[in-house]
């Protein structure tokens, strides 16, 4: 079971990363904005908070990548929630998107490919949104 869970997981994990990938090199003309100068901080502290996930994503992937598979996933969830601003607020929505994506997978089982990833998207659509 864990074997065909694997890939998908890993694709999942992939998609994700290229939606981070698009949304960090985003940028704003400010010099249109009623206040350039305000834009402009905003967008350097945009950028650093990406850049700061960035890096507590590979320093927690160095971290657990030693850890056998079925525990690096929560490994992953310690690590990136050690230095998060509220920890306890972090591992509780760590929590939650790990319960949504066992509904959304038990939801899926025995699917692969671009039916498992179509099914996926479906799943995560009827689920109620995150609070």
């Amino acid at each position: 079971m864990f074997k065909a869970l694997i890939p998908a997981l890993g694709a999942l994990l992939l998609c994700a990363s290229f939606g981070l990938q698009a949304q960090a090199g985003t940028r704003i003309d400010c010099s249109k904005s009623a206040d350039p100068k305000s834009c402009e901080q905003r967008q350097q502290l945009r950028e650093q908070r990406a850049q700061k996930l960035r890096d507590m994503h590979k320093n927690a992937a160095e971290v657990c990548k030693t850890r056998p598979s079925a525990e690096q996933r929560a490994c992953m969830h310690t690590e990136m929630c050690r230095e998060a601003r509220d920890p306890a607020r972090c591992e509780d929505n760590a929590r939650k998107n790990a319960e949504r994506r066992d509904k959304v997978l038990q939801a899926c089982k025995g699917k692969q490919g671009k039916v498992l990833q179509q099914c996926m998207r479906e799943e995560y659509k009827k689920l109620p949104p995150q609070k």
